[in-house]
Formats: structure tokens, sequence, C-alpha cells
């Protein structure tokens, strides 16, 4: 059953979301091995907007998402942005793959495949960014930290995937059980 929204309830269901996916960015958990890194699971709720709704439902949940956090806490700007490219990257690509044909198989390719495209885009743009911001040749970057990056996006883009698969089913349940009341309310009602 494909999911007909109204344009009120997609931007409902996209605040909710991004407001959601907020307060889990709030909860930061430190890499003790890796000072500077900080996971958030905001990813995987801005995933389930994207493949409930569409990509730019989900880029969208990014994108006020890393506004809020950033005005809350007042965060580096730099930090948020490259947070923003990667979650929008991520969620962007998977969401739009999925949304040709949703189907588990598909789903799994879309964020296998949205992981490896995300991770090589960061890699470059790590490249880019980071010497100009901490004022360092593009070999330090390379040596010292692009593995680490890469590894930290890669286990930010699993545990979204891993988590987003094993609950998307029921969150899509939900909003389609929301959808199809709204047509019988609207079918009695003509």
């Amino acid at each position: 059953m494909k999911i007909l929204l109204t344009k009120t309830k997609r931007l409902t269901i996209i605040s909710i979301m991004s407001a959601l996916a907020t307060v889990l960015m709030l909860f930061e958990i430190p890499i003790p091995f890796l000072p500077g890194f900080k996971y958030d699971a905001s990813e995987i709720i801005a995933l389930i907007t994207s493949f409930l709704i569409g990509p730019l439902a989900g880029v969208v949940t990014v994108l006020v998402k890393d506004l809020l956090f950033l005005m809350i806490k007042g965060a580096e700007p730099v930090g948020i942005f490259m947070n923003f490219m990667m979650g929008a990257t991520f969620v962007g690509i998977a969401g739009l793959l999925y949304s040709r044909k949703k189907t588990k198989i598909r789903a799994i390719i879309s964020m296998v495949m949205a992981s490896a495209l995300t991770i090589a885009i960061m890699d470059i743009l790590n490249l880019i960014v980071y010497p100009i911001y901490l004022h360092v040749d593009v070999s330090v970057i390379i040596n010292q930290y692009l593995l680490i990056i890469t590894l930290f996006n890669f286990g930010k883009t699993l545990i979204a995937s891993t988590v987003t698969f094993l609950i998307y089913k029921k969150v899509s349940s939900f909003f389609k059980l929301e959808a199809f009341e709204d047509e019988v309310r609207a079918a009695n009602i003509d």
C-alpha cells in the first residue's frame, strides 16, 4: 500500500521527525579512542523519514536537526556543515534508490550503496575542508585522520542502516494505518 499524505501531514511528519532527530543528536556519545569524534543516532530518524516520505524529506530532516542543534548548542559551524553533508548525502542517496522500488532487498542495496558513496564523498570533502580549516597540509589529514574518518563514517552508516532495517516496517505500518484511516474518513464524508 502506497502512503498518500497531504502536504500538511508531510510537513507535520518532517517536523516531528526533525525534532526527534534533534533530541537524539543532543545525546552525543564521545568515542573514547577518537578525541573529538562523537556518535549520535539522529541519522536513523532522517533515514526513516527518507524511506517513508522521500529523499527530499530526509535531507530536510537532516538540515532542520543540524540547524536546531547549532542554535541549541552553539556548536562549531564547520562540524555542523560536515555533519549535514554526511547525513544529507547518506539519507538522500538511500532514499532516492529505495523510492524507485520499495522492497527489503532494495532497502539493503540502497543503504549499502549510500554508505559506500557517503564514505567516499566525505573522504574527499574532508581532504578539501580540514586542511583549510586546521591550517595544515593535506598530507597531515591523509596520514593522521583519513582512515579514522573513513572508519567513523562506516560505523555511523552501518548503525543507521541496521537500526532502520530492523524498525522501519513497524514505523511504516503505523503511517500506512494512519493514511488508510484518513482515506476511510474521506470516503465516508463524500
